[in-house]
């Protein structure tokens, strides 16, 4: 960490300063030192920008930019900050994309939701949303939502009239003596759920793909900052319903921050028991994907069986079984009452019976391996240069993982270690999915055993402790929170105003955005039956995507 301090000598900064155990935080005076801060953060070992997050202060006409850099392989990371004119004329900086392969699409989306426009960016489109927002930089705080949503009609026909002239210049651009052609895959593909590929290809042979993604946008970064500190708890669950529990956490823990409160070692155990299931959840919903992207539906009827078992815990103790709304600032919503841990150790027993039979029918599939094997290799190097997380990170044998990595919640009292394979294939990165599944489960045995001596010993009050008081408005500050999501990294960047009863601004990154990003590199060359095998092994949930 000394290393990245003193790289800031050479440079004019508001402030250099300690953030957290593995972060650096620094604010630039000069936005035009940007690009060179960069480049010696990338020569320092730190090769993966993981987003990019402006913040709008139309009231000091500026954009504050806020770049998070991350070093894989040492656990390194440093926040980043600088300003900038916020006036459209002026509100420009330097694309990273030249030296982070990974900022394509965070800038992007800066781009269409705050108006920032990034020199040099070789592909400078809007993403994510639809055609009648191209333009008008939705998320700035002057941005008249009442006046655009009530223009409905002609919202329609723009987007309509937008689809029929790109349908025409496909055609044009074509040779029509030629064997290419422009594919429109989805956006109600049955493999690939609400995105559009636009698949480039010449016969059977894929020349490029050009996702179209923003099908589900929902504007979630904008809805939270109309709810209260517990109110957004509805639209950060909405992330993706696969996993809800943690990216709840994720967002709580920032608040958390900014209220200078510690939950409880009741409720931190609770959030590791109900957020191993969550993973659970979405990881048998991620394997049955990809079998059925196969043609073979068989393991995901299997999974659904073996995690109805887990939805019943999450229900006994919500009352929900998808959008459960447990977390909250403060610890978790309700107390536990030990028919609950019943219903947990049901689904435990449920899948210690089933989970051999899948390993052998599936996991050993000699279809899966044949078709799988060798297709949508991703390198250490692609990982690193795209900010690529999670299983499929693991899978192309990267040791990342921020419950180790920046343990949080109890994670620091559980015995894990990194799980990873070697190739990262698509077949990896299934194997990758079976085996946290069996990691999830058995951290799940470790809490559920350190909460029920808890409670036997006197150390825990199963009523009582789940929460401890979260004042109604917090103070101006900022935070930064990681969880491991079951897709990966979730980083939420929160922002609050004095004397706040709402977030000001919070910045949800989530994997699949990155992760969609690398179908144009993993399928040029290869044939049009490839396209739904690797989709599905990217483990890409489409609300995460879109947000």
């Amino acid at each position: 960490m000394k290393r990245i301090l003193r790289l800031f000598d050479a440079f004019e900064t508001e402030y250099v300063e300690p953030y957290k155990s593995s972060w650096i935080k620094a604010k630039l005076k000069r936005q035009d030192d940007l690009r060179a801060v960069a480049e010696a953060l990338k020569e320092e070992g730190l090769r993966s920008l993981v987003t990019v997050s402006p913040t709008d202060f139309p009231d000091e006409s500026r954009m504050e930019m806020n770049y998070f850099f991350e070093d894989l392989q040492t656990k390194r990371n440093c926040w980043l900050k600088c300003d900038i004119p916020r006036t459209p004329d002026q509100c420009r900086i330097d694309s990273l994309t030249p030296l982070f392969a990974g900022a394509d699409w965070s800038e992007r989306e800066a781009f269409s939701m705050f108006g920032v426009d990034f020199a040099d960016h070789p592909d400078l489109r809007p993403i994510i949303v639809s055609q009648d927002f191209y333009g008008k930089a939705p998320f700035r705080k002057d941005f008249d939502w009442e006046a655009h949503e009530a223009d409905t009609l002609n919202h329609l026909k723009t987007i309509v009239n937008d689809f029929e002239k790109e349908q025409q210049n496909s055609d044009a651009n074509l040779d029509p003596d030629g064997s290419e052609t422009v594919l429109n895959w989805g956006p109600t593909h049955p493999a690939s759920g609400p995105i559009r590929l636009k698949v480039h290809c010449d016969g059977e042979e894929v020349i490029g793909i050009d996702p179209d993604i923003g099908y589900v946008w929902r504007a979630l970064e904008h809805l939270v900052t109309q709810k209260d500190f517990i109110g957004a708890i509805v639209a950060v669950e909405r992330l993706c319903f696969m996993d809800n529990i943690n990216s709840m956490v994720g967002y709580c823990m920032a608040v958390e921050e900014i209220a200078e409160i510690q939950i409880t070692p009741f409720a931190a155990w609770m959030r590791v028991l109900l957020g191993e299931t969550a993973r659970i959840s979405s990881h048998m919903m991620g394997l049955g994907g990809f079998f059925n992207m196969m043609g073979l539906h068989t393991l995901a009827m299997w999974n659904m069986d073996v995690r109805e078992f887990f939805l019943d815990f999450l229900e006994s103790y919500s009352g929900a079984r998808i959008a459960t709304a447990a977390i909250e600032p403060g610890g978790v919503r309700y107390g536990l009452q030990s028919n609950m841990l019943d219903e947990l150790q049901k689904a435990l027993d449920k899948f210690d019976a089933t989970k051999e039979d899948i390993r052998s029918i599936f996991v050993k599939n000699p279809t899966m391996k044949l078709r799988a094997g060798t297709l949508g290799i991703l390198t250490t190097d692609m990982i690193e240069q795209y900010a690529l997380c999670g299983p499929v990170a693991r899978a192309g044998g990267v040791r990342t993982d921020i419950r180790l990595d920046e343990p949080y919640a109890a994670y620091s009292e559980v015995e894990m270690a990194y799980i990873t394979q070697e190739t990262g294939t698509a077949k990896d990165r299934f194997t990758q999915l079976f085996n946290e599944l069996e990691q999830s489960v058995d951290i799940i045995k470790q809490a559920k055993k350190r909460i029920e001596a808890g409670i036997a010993d006197g150390e825990f009050n199963p009523t009582k402790d789940h929460m401890v008081k979260v004042p109604k408005k917090l103070p101006k500050g900022e935070a930064i929170s990681r969880v491991e999501w079951a897709r990966g990294e979730v980083l939420m960047h929160l922002v609050t105003e004095e004397k706040a009863k709402s977030p000001y601004r919070l910045k949800m990154k989530a994997p699949s955005f990155n992760h969609t990003m690398m179908l144009d590199h993993l399928l040029r060359g290869q044939t049009l039956s490839d396209i739904p095998l690797v989709f599905g092994s990217l483990y890409i949930c489409q609300g995460d995507l879109d947000r």
